[in-house]
């Protein structure tokens, strides 16, 4: 087992459930997961590092008055919550993708966390469905009736029995590795490209209720400062 996450400080980790973004369509579990750090601040613990992560370094992308810098990924902590994020920045590697995998799983069940989440998107064109917010989910746990009642549909598979998402990145295949192993549940927003800060949002909604947090209220949401430059900066007057 690799040890992929550098850190001194010990945390008993049973009790913490853990959630793990894919790189997908919008970005829309990289948004989530900002939104989870920021709403429910989370502290950051610790750098994770893989030769299957591509590399990357930026400023602190939650408080522009800091001088510290984020790698392409990083483990975020709230020992209240006792909630736990992965913020993947940047791309798998494939060659390298399935020893990740298992070197993650590895390391879940180390540490001993009590369940874990994988976020996805996915492109909204491959539901022929106009009406919704089209959430839907796949887990080895009993989570059904909350599935319900938060209006997630269970995801189907192919007519050979196979679960398949036309741009989730890796999410299917780590939540295939990891739920032999343990409790994991995949959930999955189908959406376009755009701006996706508010199926972020609603994302954000249906993951508190799942995981028996307290829905937050929209004056409670705090949204991270590097939102701010999403898009960039205005277009320079001298096109004009």
């Amino acid at each position: 087992m690799r040890n992929l996450m550098k850190t001194q400080s010990h945390v008993d980790f049973s009790d913490y459930t853990l959630i793990i973004p894919s790189v997908s369509v919008g970005n829309i579990p990289q948004l989530t997961i900002d939104l989870l750090i920021t709403t429910y601040e989370l502290e950051r613990l610790s750098a994770i590092w893989h030769p299957a992560i591509v590399p990357c370094v930026g400023s602190d992308p939650y408080d522009s008055n800091k001088s510290d810098i984020c790698t392409a990924c990083e483990l975020y902590l709230n020992e209240q919550l006792k909630l736990a994020v992965i913020q993947l920045r940047s791309t798998i590697e494939k060659k390298l993708a399935l020893n990740f995998f298992n070197d993650l799983r590895d390391v879940i069940l180390h540490l001993g966390f009590k369940c874990t989440f994988v976020l996805a998107s996915s492109f909204d064109y491959e539901l022929h469905n106009i009406s919704g917010e089209k959430f839907y989910f796949l887990s080895n746990a009993d989570c059904n009736d909350i599935m319900r009642n938060c209006s997630v549909k269970p995801l189907q598979p192919d007519m050979n029995g196979k679960y398949y998402l036309n741009g989730d990145g890796f999410a299917v295949k780590i939540y295939q590795v990891i739920q032999e192993s343990t409790t994991c549940t995949l959930l999955v927003k189908y959406a376009s490209e755009g701006d996706n800060r508010p199926d972020a949002l609603m994302m954000l909604r249906r993951l508190s209720v799942v995981m028996g947090l307290k829905e937050p209220l929209d004056e409670n949401i705090k949204c991270p400062s590097s939102w701010r430059f999403v898009f960039g900066g205005p277009p320079p007057q001298g096109l004009y």
